[in-house]
């Protein structure tokens, strides 16, 4: 039996999503140091808790040879012979995918833009890389931010928290490498310290870490054969996310990383990209069917300029996967001359007129803790001022979404800014009352709504008709409702919801999309309670829920419902985008049928896709009357390296992936979508927040300047009077 990694004396122990229930109040007309791994806990058991977001679960472990064993203190040892530093592996090396390169075998070779076909697979044994997350996430998050949280209801203690977490980690790894430690302790710790490298952004520092493991696996092949493929393939991805923080990040253009590269998207700083095309080159010459890998390495040689004859043609993606079948004209990212190109993490957007001069203005927020929200005046002369300070806004910190709507009926538009979720820690919300003189006053705990929660969704209706709007999560207080009214959705995890009055009886009735099982559809029964009718309407996916709305996408009268589905796995992700067959979850759209059920079309209108949604919005691109949908995709993993997608609604009866001739198929992660007319010029433009989970993935949002088209247009604003006067904005944003 191989040496076997039983012993590690600084383990990771992942962080399965933690998403408690979500909760609907009812507005009142009244007035450390790490913990080590538990030496009870099987080795399988735990890389299942490594496993960081939907869809990467029990097949993942079953496909690298992992048995469970019993519970006990010999449990390493109960696993079949030779996979026990494997399982082992696969809990350390979740790593970010983010790094940069810098090798000891690697640095000597010549670097070369010549194309060479790999040799033809030999007899050395194929290991598939790990499912792993390679964000660090699971690392920084669980052991040195969220247990220095003190008071979850201050966000100056919450940013204190964050602010340093990723050095704290960095510094106790460090003081676990002395020269003595062995090599099976040795390789989790370097791939430990690359991952807490590649959270706060220093590739550099990571890649030495990663290219030091890379040296021990390649002398010492009989312990770390099956773990070298792995480590390759994150060499490669690190290298290629230099590339894009060199070229994209640091000198943006107004095509940078939009998909296909455009001639001025070529990368001027080659050697991230370069290098990052030999690691998937070499990677692929063991595993040459993963398409995950072939996908990365066209992408990095399209950086160059050299997609498609730069590619080896066993691995080439011809350029007609980069095309659509249908155009309608080509948008244009011009948020760095308007100055809303602000760099941040995952967070939310708003498009909407907050101080009621008919003009849209933008509010951003960031998951990032130490980042306050930014506000975005619309002057009116094409250009708009940040008035995120003078609005008293600049002390808002965090936040991975927003949602704006008037609940207290003044007239003017308010905002409430959703935190936590994923940290397995329930942090304050925060409701910011417009004044209507440009600022906003923090009324959270007056409203009744300091209490943290671990959630982040949040949608507005006037769900009991008595004109005042409540939030499933109205005089000035709020009071929780949710299991009174039947909505608690207990044991599931909320990641989407959203309000629709399906059946027309004038009550609104709510949908929620969850994570981890099947999705509710709460039929209003008009008495302060609700009915779950999702399984007698048919209506059972997706199960890996996140965004959704009610629409009217056949223009029938009748509101039907869109869910996304969220599925990480790249291989899937990129066999969709191709038009392969895959076995990911896919999104669903439900027909109303007059309000006595739904019909799921999904298949018949080619909206089957599997793609990562982690924001989305519709908007009618063309103004031909039919609504459009744009996914904003993406995931903790680097690797996910994927186009946001937008699709044509043709006459109500089928969708077309307009992505590639849009010019809108942005490769980093979009987390949230906010559409409307911000120049008022008849065509609904989108503002699009990008950014990753961590620090090192942080990108700069986009707004997407429609190109225009012939059909007439009008712009109409809903003022209620029986009803709150801010008719409920349907906002699937980000989740």
């Amino acid at each position: 039996m191989r040496p076997g990694w039983g012993a590690l004396s600084f383990w990771l122990p992942g962080i399965p999503p933690t998403w408690p229930y979500l909760r609907l109040w009812r507005f009142s007309a009244g007035p450390g140091s790490p913990s080590v791994c538990n030496p009870a806990m099987t080795f399988a058991q735990r890389l299942r808790r490594s496993i960081p977001v939907p869809g990467l679960e029990r097949d993942h472990l079953a496909s690298a040879g992992i048995e469970e064993a019993p519970m006990g203190s010999q449990a390493a040892s109960a696993h079949r012979p030779g996979t026990t530093w494997l399982i082992s592996l696969g809990l350390v090396v979740v790593l970010v995918g983010s790094v940069a390169w810098a090798t000891f075998a690697w640095q000597s070779r010549p670097v070369t833009s010549q194309v060479t076909e790999p040799p033809a697979p030999s007899a050395i044994a194929r290991y598939p890389r790990l499912p792993i997350d390679e964000s660090g996430t699971l690392l920084v998050h669980e052991h040195f931010f969220v247990p220095h949280i003190k008071d979850p209801t201050s966000l100056e203690d919450i940013r204190d928290a964050y602010r340093g977490a990723g050095q704290r980690c960095i510094e106790f790894i460090k003081q676990q490498l002395a020269p003595s430690v062995p090599a099976d302790k040795r390789m989790p710790r370097l791939i430990n310290l690359a991952r807490a490298y590649f959270w706060v952004g220093e590739f550099r520092s990571a890649s030495e870490a990663l290219a030091q493991a890379r040296h021990l696996a390649d002398a010492e092949p009989s312990q770390f054969e099956q773990i070298r493929p792995t480590i390759l393939f994150l060499q490669g991805v690190a290298a290629l996310r230099r590339g894009e923080t060199e070229n994209c990040v640091d000198c943006q253009c107004r095509t940078s990383c939009i998909l296909p590269i455009q001639p001025e998207a070529v990368h001027q700083k080659p050697d991230g990209s370069r290098e990052a095309v030999g690691f998937f080159t070499e990677y692929l010459q063991t595993n040459p069917d993963d398409i995950g890998a072939q996908w990365l390495l066209n992408v990095a040689s399209m950086t160059l300029g050299e997609h498609p004859d730069g590619v080896p043609a066993s691995f080439r993606l011809p350029p007609s996967s980069f095309q659509s079948q249908v155009d309608v004209g080509r948008f244009v990212d011009i948020a760095a001359p308007l100055g809303v190109n602000r760099l941040n993490q995952a967070g939310g957007a708003i498009m909407d007129d907050f101080d009621n001069d008919g003009l849209l203005d933008l509010v951003v927020t960031s998951g990032e803790h130490t980042q306050p929200m930014a506000f975005y005046r619309n002057r009116g002369d094409g250009t708009f001022e940040d008035r995120t300070q003078a609005a008293g806004l600049d002390k808002q910190l965090g936040g991975f979404y927003c949602v704006q709507t008037d609940y207290n009926n003044d007239g003017y538009l308010d905002i409430y800014v959703c935190r936590g979720a994923w940290l397995k820690k329930p942090l304050r919300h925060t409701l910011l009352r417009n004044n209507g003189d440009g600022t906003f006053t923090d009324v959270t705990a007056q409203a009744g709504l300091l209490t943290p929660v671990d959630s982040q969704v949040a949608v507005w209706a006037d769900y009991d008709n008595d004109g005042f709007l409540d939030l499933f999560r109205g005089d000035g207080t709020f009071e929780e409702v949710s299991a009174r009214a039947g909505v608690a959705n207990a044991g599931f995890t909320c990641k989407g919801a959203n309000w629709g009055d399906f059946d027309g009886d004038g009550y609104p009735d709510l949908y929620i999309s969850n994570a981890n099982g099947p999705p509710r559809l709460f039929h209003n029964n008009r008495d302060g309670t609700f009915t779950d009718v999702a399984p007698q309407f048919g209506i059972t996916q997706p199960v890996k829920g996140f965004s959704c709305w009610f629409w009217d996408y056949d223009n029938d009268g009748w509101l039907d419902i869109f869910a996304s589905a969220y599925e990480v796995n790249l291989n899937r992700n990129v066999e969709d985008f191709l038009g392969r067959p895959n076995q990911g979850h896919k999104c669903r759209l439900y027909r109303n049928l007059q309000g006595k059920g739904f019909g799921d079309v999904t298949e018949a209108v080619g909206l089957d896709r599997a793609v990562s949604p982690m924001g989305s919005n519709y908007l009618d691109v063309d103004n031909d009357g039919f609504l459009d949908l744009y996914l904003a995709t993406g995931g903790p993993n680097y690797s996910l390296l994927v186009p946001n997608r937008l699709f044509k609604n043709v006459d109500g009866k089928r969708f077309v992936d307009i992505t590639c001739s849009s010019g809108t198929g942005h490769l980093q992660k979009g987390h949230a979508v906010a559409c409307g007319d911000w120049d008022r010029d008849g065509n609904v433009d989108m503002f699009v927040q990008i950014g990753g989970f961590v620090p090192g993935d942080r990108f700069r949002n986009a707004l997407f300047q429609n190109p225009g088209h012939d059909n007439h247009w009008v712009t109409v604003k809903l003022v209620g009077k029986k009803t709150n006067r801010a008719a409920p904005r349907s906002a699937p944003g980000s989740r």
